[in-house]
């Protein structure tokens, strides 16, 4: 993928840095695999430039996305606390479970809750 330019490339580099981010906040690239719903191994080909399909490259995607906007709000050591812990705005469930079913609105939501101090 060296030396790639254009569109597919910056794709490519977006879904390998959400993959090195989804590592860290969930302690492994093993985690990560389980978290994603797919074998270890294709988390380390999406590291090495592979694609990603289907609702894993969803999910990847959505935690990115968490994960940028939380970044506006938190120091970079509480996130994976917060994505972990239970969250009063998801009614007492883990935020990375509510993104594993698919609920991005709802962390939204939650995030938003978080960057203007509302309580639930």
């Amino acid at each position: 993928m060296s030396g790639t330019k254009g569109p597919a490339a910056a794709v490519s580099r977006l879904r390998i840095a959400e993959a090195r981010t989804g590592a860290a906040m969930l302690g492994s690239q093993a985690e990560l695999a389980q978290w994603l719903g797919v074998h270890r191994s294709q988390v380390t080909r999406l590291l090495q430039g592979h694609e990603l399909q289907g609702e894993p490259a969803r999910r990847l995607a959505a935690l990115g996305w968490v994960v940028r906007a939380l970044a506006q709000v938190y120091e970079p050591a509480v996130i994976p606390d917060w994505l972990l812990g239970i969250n009063a705005h998801l009614g007492g469930r883990r935020p990375l479970d509510v993104l594993r079913a698919g609920q991005l609105g709802e962390v939204i939501a939650a995030v938003e809750a978080a960057r203007t101090g509302s309580y639930a």
